[in-house]
């Protein structure tokens, strides 16, 4: 059949007669047009396949299977499960290192940078002049350091805040 040909009324009567029952490859070949022509009648029309073809389609192809409901075969196994559990927390991992570095998103999940409190308070001490070790949450201060003392004494140990330590040559 030529691309963009309309169906007939006949043909479109017969998509919707036989499509709950038969494989569209089938419906197609019977009426002399691509299986594609079968689907747009399909989404026209909110046909589905009947539940009982669909399980039978689903024991023949040997899969696990949503088709009853008019989805795709489907075939999950625990391990597929597992994997694509690795693979979305690999990629909210990577998505905010870039935002965290300033760089593009690649995909559109939703992150933060760092706790807002904790990049002011680098950024502030860095400022100030302390040292940080930013693996062990530690900020050394030196005689040229301006010392904060108060939120020396107020953040020191708390979660997600520095400890802070004099800084002695050799020992970081």
């Amino acid at each position: 059949m030529p691309i963009g040909k309309p169906l007939t009324e006949e043909q479109i009567a017969f998509i919707r007669r036989n499509f709950a029952t038969m494989r569209n490859q089938d419906i197609a070949n019977a009426l002399g047009i691509s299986r594609s022509g079968v689907t747009n009648v399909q989404k026209i029309y909110h046909l589905r396949k009947s539940p009982e073809f669909a399980s039978y389609l689903a024991v023949k192809a040997g899969k696990a299977s949503n088709i009853a409901r008019g989805g795709k075969a489907l075939n999950i196994t625990p391990e597929v499960i597992e994997k694509r559990v690795a693979t979305y927390r690999r990629t909210l991992r990577e998505e905010r290192a870039r935002v965290t570095f300033g760089l593009p998103q690649k995909t559109k999940a939703k992150v933060k940078r760092q706790p807002r409190r904790k990049c002011s308070q680098r950024a502030y001490l860095k400022k100030l002049g302390y040292i940080l070790d930013e693996p062990n949450c530690v900020a050394y201060y030196t005689d040229n350091t301006t010392r904060a003392v108060r939120m020396e004494r107020n953040w020191d140990g708390k979660r997600n805040y520095y400890k802070f330590k004099p800084y002695q040559d050799g020992v970081q």
